[in-house]
């Protein structure tokens, strides 16, 4: 079977490139015991906090709560609705959701430069690799914390990985979760036309990279494979393969974390792969930039047939597949064409089997430079969208993956994954969830920015600039491990 033809093909990439880029931006710790098996939820979260959840009742009039983020399409909507709907339900509290910019980066810009004057907002949703930053700053309320003073046990319902993950010393720091992870999205025409099984995707990288060299043989495309080279990737791959990024049990351990794991047998093992894949001329890579989306214009284009992107794009992608996405919601004006590249997602390639890897998203903080009944009235509102009809919502509109097991139980998730295209992808996402160990569900980083900033040096002159795997690996290592030590000395 031949690949199939489109027109008009450039504007129908540009369309996509749009699609997926609009539905990725905004939206890229523990101990288990008897705390939903995860992280202690209660306890002084690290920095002498505690949550003033009583102070709502004293207050006077209602309490207006400032919400930042960064999201746009339809989870920027879904997020807006639920803000409706929750104002609407109550006259105590009145939450005004503001956004911040395009990206998680542009939102971390504006909490820094509030950091000095506390002119914080009630709430932010900011990037999950802030945990840690966060906590250090001294800025936040931990979600344990009001867990324990509120008498609340939602948390026992959470996926444990997920409490784990945002646990800092066994106590978890945000209130609520926009969870997602990464899926195979590849074109089943393709897989045919090579002799592949379009129902059965490469479940590792070495499956991906034999799946590559069959198309290519067949003369399908030339390059298969296209990615993004964002360090994030290589985290999702290493921590799949309990590898760690960082000393001091991945950053999770008692004491300050100071030494890079990143030189390790796995990651020389990860990057000889890539860098194989490349000189084999079996993948084309991009750069990790902001904004970068030439991968979506090669799939879109069909000139490549697999890539690796999170999962919150999925109900965007199918929307525009079936045609039923207002134009409005991209930015663009008048009728959208008909895309008929005929995509599919399975479960991330790992290094060692299908989905593992580890957790991505947003997470909702409350600060503490806001009055007490501002904190309590934003925990109340926290409250409500962790309920499960509302993370429900997020799932099935916004693509976030549900953490609450009464949300996975309900009837409208279940019908969901049964009987439509988005669903069945995002099962297979969820499932990608579950296999996240709770032992080791990623890294703790203070200084992360820098962090993923080595990682994407480290990629750039492996496959950019001409270094070999021993080069590119061993300068990382040794700019992580000084980022480390100069925030371990600064103490934030």
């Amino acid at each position: 079977m031949t690949p199939r033809t489109h027109r008009p093909r450039a504007l129908l990439a540009a369309l996509l490139a749009a699609v997926l880029l609009a539905a990725a931006c905004g939206g890229d710790s523990g101990e288990t015991g008897d705390q939903a098996a995860g992280g202690d939820t209660g306890g002084d979260g690290g920095n002498g906090t505690t949550c003033p959840v009583d102070a709502l009742e004293d207050a006077e009039g209602p309490v207006d709560v400032t919400l930042w983020h960064a999201y746009v399409g339809l989870t920027n909507e879904t997020l807006n609705d639920m803000a409706d709907a929750y104002n609407g339900s109550q006259d105590r509290v009145r939450i005004q959701v503001e956004n911040q910019g395009a990206s998680y980066e542009e939102l971390l810009r504006k909490y820094r430069q509030g950091i000095p004057s506390r002119e914080l907002p009630g709430i932010g949703i900011m990037e999950d690799t802030n945990t840690q930053f966060l906590a250090d700053s001294g800025t936040i309320v931990p979600a344990g914390d009001c867990a324990e003073a509120d008498g609340y046990d939602g948390y026992e319902d959470f996926a444990p990985g997920v409490v784990d993950f945002y646990s800092v010393d066994g106590v978890l720091q945000p209130a609520s979760f926009n969870v997602s992870t990464v899926l195979l999205y590849y074109n089943r025409d393709h897989f045919e036309a090579a002799g592949l099984d379009p129902d059965s995707p490469p479940e590792t990288l070495d499956e991906m990279i034999e799946y590559a060299r069959q198309i290519k043989a067949a003369g399908v495309v030339d390059r298969p494979v296209v990615l993004n080279m964002q360090p994030w990737f290589i985290e999702f791959w290493l921590t799949g393969a309990g590898a760690s990024l960082v000393g001091n049990d991945n950053g999770r351990g008692e004491g300050a974390t100071t030494e890079s794991a990143f030189d390790s047998d796995t990651t020389r093992d990860l990057f000889q792969k890539l860098k194989t894949m490349q000189d084999d001329g079996l993948l084309n890579p991009v750069p990790g930039t902001e904004g970068q989306f030439d991968h979506y214009f090669a799939i879109g284009l069909e000139q490549s047939s697999m890539t690796i992107e999170t999962s919150t794009a999925v109900t965007t992608i199918n929307s525009v597949l079936e045609g039923n996405l207002d134009p409005a919601e991209l930015g663009l004006e008048g009728e959208l064409p008909p895309i008929d590249v005929n995509v599919d997602a399975g479960p991330f390639p790992g290094l060692e089997g299908p989905g593992e890897g580890q957790l991505g998203g947003g997470v909702w903080y409350i600060t503490n430079t806001t009055p007490p009944e501002v904190q309590a009235a934003a925990w109340d509102f926290i409250k409500y969208v962790n309920e499960p009809e509302n993370q429900a919502q997020w799932h099935l509109q916004g693509s976030y993956l549900p953490v609450r097991q009464a949300t996975v139980d309900s009837a409208e998730v279940q019908d969901f994954w049964t009987n439509t295209r988005p669903g069945r992808w995002l099962q297979v996402a969820y499932d990608g969830l579950q296999k996240v160990d709770p032992d080791h569900p990623g890294p703790q980083i203070g200084p992360y920015t820098e962090t993923r900033s080595a990682v994407r040096s480290a990629l750039d002159a492996l496959l950019f600039g001409g270094v070999d795997v021993d080069g590119a690996i061993t300068e990382a290592d040794r700019t992580i491990t000084e980022a480390l030590e100069s925030y371990a000395d600064e103490n934030f």
